[in-house]
């Protein structure tokens, strides 16, 4: 069966010791959201002695927060590169199985740059594609809801944003309901898809909801990702409605 794993950016708001030890609980696999105190920087160095009692599997979500991968101001976006560059060094150190990143929002001061903003987020991705192999770390790059400023919402825009580099997609199920691009997604992305967010919502915002709580159908989706056979990981608002999702989640992959 499909390994089940959870992400959340609030528990960068606690001590990582402190964090690792309620989830293990749980789960035996944690992306980490690399915000506060939970920046893979800050952790590498002493990460695997701290997590070896535990026996977990990890991966990692790039910074997001102060980061734009599609910025038209070269130097904002070197600032950006150079961010997911040394969190994906860490990662390796962490023995991570990947490093999701998003692919940038457009300009917002200034209108109609969205094939600049794509146009930057491609060389960013170029270089990704030459760092992965370097650092023997598997880039995942997410499609993002509908919120217009976002790029790779659409599975088109996505695909044009890749390109022909061997990046592998993060298809986040939440996001793709919110555009109505779930089988797009997974028709264009079959054979690069090597993470998968999943959480609920109502088809319009992303609430990150438990799931059950919202409209997706889960097991349809799931059916369909019959071919994928990495983690799932479940991008909650709490450690709570993540086990309460867990349970959801096991019942339809184990059928």
């Amino acid at each position: 069966m499909n390994t089940v794993g959870v992400s959340c950016p609030d528990f960068g708001k606690e001590a990582f010791a402190e964090c690792l030890d309620r989830i293990s609980r749980h789960f035996g696999h944690w992306e980490v959201f690399s915000e506060l105190n939970h920046s893979v920087q800050g952790l590498s160095g002493s990460f695997r002695e701290m997590t070896a009692p535990y026996g977990m599997t990890f991966s990692v979500h790039s910074a997001i927060a102060d980061t734009n991968a599609a910025a038209v101001n070269p130097r904002m976006r070197e600032a950006t590169v150079m961010e997911i560059l040394s969190g994906m060094e860490a990662a390796a150190e962490m023995e991570a199985v990947t490093v999701t990143v998003h692919p940038g929002i457009i300009n917002l001061a200034v209108s109609d740059l969205r094939e600049r903003s794509i146009a930057a987020a491609q060389e960013t991705m170029r270089v990704l594609d030459r760092a992965q192999a370097e650092y023997g770390v598997r880039v995942a790059v997410e499609n993002m809801p509908n919120i217009p400023v976002m790029l790779g919402i659409s599975a088109e825009e996505l695909d044009r944003i890749v390109g022909p580099t061997d990046l592998g997609i993060c298809f986040d199920i939440g996001h793709a309901n919110t555009s109505g691009q779930t089988d797009a997604m997974i028709e264009t992305f079959r054979d690069r898809i090597v993470n998968v967010h999943i959480h609920d919502n109502m088809g319009i915002k992303d609430d990150h909801m438990t799931m059950g709580k919202g409209l997706i159908d889960f097991r349809s989706i799931v059916s369909k990702l019959g071919f994928y056979k990495g983690a799932y990981i479940i991008e909650a608002k709490s450690l709570e409605s993540a086990v309460e999702s867990k349970a959801v989640l096991e019942g339809i992959l184990s059928r």
